[in-house]
């Protein structure tokens, strides 16, 4: 972006001497297409970044869903356990008495 910016203020300071002549504005065509392409070349570049930044967001938050699903789960099975655990406990303590 340096670059384009850089090539810009050079055009803009030597626009009159641009336009003295046909081979000037030419030359100054020339580099204003050489600016858009450029310019369009590094869009497209800052959108695949983009993209694939998405997909790696979007494959996180999978991932994280998943892992909360799998924490409720685990939750569900300890509790179920503990309470397994604690009925027993019960139970030996009245077969002992």
């Amino acid at each position: 972006m340096l670059k384009e910016t850089s090539l810009l203020n050079s055009i803009i300071s030597q626009f009159q001497e641009a336009f003295s002549s046909t081979d000037g504005r030419i030359k100054l065509v020339r580099s204003m297409e050489g600016i858009v392409n450029g310019s369009q070349q590094k869009l497209e570049k800052v959108r695949l970044g983009l993209q694939e930044e998405e997909k790696n967001l979007n494959d996180l938050k999978d991932r994280y869903a998943a892992a909360i699903g799998e924490q409720k789960r685990c939750y569900s099975l300890l509790k179920a356990y503990q309470e397994k655990c604690a009925k027993n406990e019960r139970f030996r303590r009245q077969s002992s008495k």
